[in-house]
């Protein structure tokens, strides 16, 4: 009867140690795992795009968490994306300009971020800086969020590709986040027009995702 008792502690602490083990392995970061523990996708692949990401978990299908370097704002981050680390540049926690490489089927975008120590009240001089930068008189719409406002402006490019220029500013704090978000088609170009529309959508559900991290959280 004895042996029985020892060996039904023994299972117990060897099951035990496992769900320890298990635990200790969702704390860990992205960065800090090995390839075998990872998502098969072009996300984490890179190591400099790993740095980012602060989860293995899907945020939606197809996405995963990112925080910037600077800790000031949080986002879902495409699977198929990379950042470029040749083209990062930081400054402390009131700077980051970087560039995101996005592979999917039939289509390929760039998204160029920039975050700046905004502040509210300047809105239209922001618009027209990114207006002027883009050499069009791009037509902002505006969609209030929580702790946030959201400019946004569609435009198309004479070759074809399309996009969205925007403006994300935090209504609590300091800081704005520009973004230039352009996409072209890698398919026929009589199939592009239903691509269009949906890709449309996809960085209009994107946008909404950008959230900033205020002192007060």
């Amino acid at each position: 009867m004895k042996c029985w008792k020892h060996l039904i502690l023994f299972l117990l602490i060897i099951l035990l140690g496992g769900c320890q083990v298990d635990n200790v392995d969702q704390t860990k970061k992205p960065s800090e795992m090995s390839p075998d523990e990872l998502p098969g996708v072009r996300a984490f692949e890179d190591e400099f795009t790993r740095g980012f990401l602060q989860s293995t978990e899907e945020t939606r299908p197809g996405y995963y968490p990112f925080l910037s370097g600077t800790g000031k704002y949080e986002m879902d981050f495409p699977a198929g994306g990379v950042v470029g680390d040749k083209g990062y540049s930081k400054e402390g926690e009131r700077f980051e300009s970087f560039i995101i490489g996005v592979d999917k089927s039939l289509i390929e975008s760039s998204i160029d971020m920039k975050y700046m120590p905004d502040k509210q009240g300047y809105e239209n001089v922001v618009l027209d800086m990114l207006s002027t930068s883009m050499d069009k008189d791009l037509e902002f719409e505006k969609a209030e969020l929580a702790d946030r406002e959201l400019y946004f402006a569609p435009f198309k490019l004479e070759n074809g590709d399309f996009g969205y220029v925007a403006f994300i500013q935090n209504t609590v704090d300091i800081g704005g986040i520009h973004i230039f978000y352009l996409s072209g088609c890698t398919t026929e170009e009589e199939n592009c027009s239903e691509i269009i529309e949906e890709e449309e959508s996809t960085i209009m559900n994107w946008l909404k995702t950008i959230e900033f991290i205020n002192e007060s959280e």
